[in-house]
């Protein structure tokens, strides 16, 4: 085999609690990650040079600072007569959107390199390797498309789901950085139980898989809205938007800037796409859903 193409699928938080701040200056937190359709594409060729990355996308990063190269340079460090590998990476999920696509891509490369070398690497040392590129890699890693996770997010709890949700995206071209987010933070005090929110966690995945959307509403929650509303006013507007059209679920993915409504029903979420008002917001709609078993 001489190249290979795989897909990179996004990732939505459907629920998000920061238990505390963590001595190390992480945070320790509790979430639901969901894998959606929405995805970029990326194109993995053996070559006698070392290493190459090009993509459609003119505002990314792609030198060393570039998550799918640092995962090429770890593999390098473990595997030093690697040969050489062409990648393209062909971008839709938004940059700073909140929406894993930077990890998704280093996993997914991963992935693609095992294969394409057919590398001898077990699936736990894989989620070692991904948990040094960032805590949301772990996740891209595993097969299931919805897990809990907790740490850093690099503990995860893989989920079996049939049911198909559907999302609509509200995402902007003004990303926001993950880090700012986080520094913008206020301490939790007392922190939160970490037992009482896998619980929760635990049976908002119930309802989510049996379709009661509107239990889940005032149950999720993402802790670092708060934060980025302050850094970015035209989140709060978003969401209002939403909820003005008649969304019963809403919630800011991860850090933030996506703001995305949840239903069981396409055809609803098709007419709340043509019902909302977004006026000024500089935001584009996108439908999608849940990737399942």
């Amino acid at each position: 085999m001489q190249f290979l193409t795989i897909q990179s699928p996004a990732k939505l938080n459907l629920h998000l609690r920061i238990l505390r701040r963590r001595a190390d200056g992480y945070h320790d937190l509790v979430t639901i990650f969901q894998k959606i359709s929405l995805g970029d594409t990326i194109r993995i060729q053996k070559t006698r040079n070392d290493f190459r990355l090009t993509t459609n996308c003119p505002g990314l990063e792609t030198g060393e600072n570039n998550l799918i190269t640092k995962a090429y340079r770890l593999l390098q460090t473990k595997y030093p007569g690697l040969g050489g590998v062409s990648v393209r990476l062909h971008k839709r999920i938004p940059l700073g959107a909140g929406l894993g696509g930077g990890s998704s891509n280093a996993a997914h490369f991963l992935l693609g390199m095992k294969k394409l070398f057919n590398l001898r690497i077990s699936k736990p040392e894989l989620i070692r390797l991904g948990t040094r590129l960032g805590a949301d890699v772990p996740f891209f890693l595993l097969e299931k498309p919805r897990a809990i996770a907790w740490g850093k997010g690099e503990k995860l709890l893989p989920l079996e789901t049939r049911s198909r949700l559907w999302f609509l995206l509200l995402v902007t071209r003004q990303g926001l950085s993950t880090k700012k987010v986080y520094q913008n933070l206020r301490e939790r005090v007392p922190p939160l139980a970490l037992t009482k929110e896998k619980r929760i966690a635990i049976i908002l995945c119930s309802f989510f898989e049996t379709k009661r959307i509107r239990e889940a509403v005032g149950l999720a929650e993402n802790d670092l809205e708060t934060s980025a509303f302050s850094l970015r006013p035209s989140i709060p507007k978003s969401i209002k938007a939403l909820r003005t059209a008649g969304a019963s679920f809403v919630l800011m993915s991860g850090s933030g800037s996506t703001v995305f409504a949840v239903s069981a029903n396409r055809k609803e979420i098709v007419a709340l796409a043509k019902n909302v008002k977004l006026r000024a917001l500089s935001y584009r709609k996108l439908l999608c859903h849940s990737l399942n078993n």
